[in-house]
């Protein structure tokens, strides 16, 4: 599941609880589509996540190219989730809180 919040010139995607590849697959075109909708920066809120697939690292960096360098980025991720994206070695190109 994912809800979108736009203020202050970001758009904030808030994911939960788990972004395995069946869920992934079923909102990626929306997100994206809302993404290039909006414009701004883009921050991803992976408060509630505690799983990630690989179908979700695809949609991080389609976003890192959407949107440009240093306007994505992602919040709340917790150390587990973070594991995923450094042995992925994305923690050296995406902005991860």
């Amino acid at each position: 599941m994912v809800s979108y919040v736009a203020e202050e010139g970001k758009l904030f995607c808030k994911f939960e609880p788990r972004l395995d590849t069946v869920h992934c697959l079923g909102f990626e075109s929306e997100v994206l589509g809302r993404i290039k909708e909006f414009g701004g920066d883009v921050i991803f809120d992976l408060e509630k996540v505690n799983y990630v697939a690989s179908a979700f690292l695809r949609i991080c960096l389609r976003v890192c190219k959407e949107t440009g360098t240093g306007r994505f980025s992602m919040v709340h991720v917790s150390p587990e989730v973070k594991k995923v994206f450094k042995i992925a070695g994305f923690d050296q190109e995406l902005a991860i809180q």
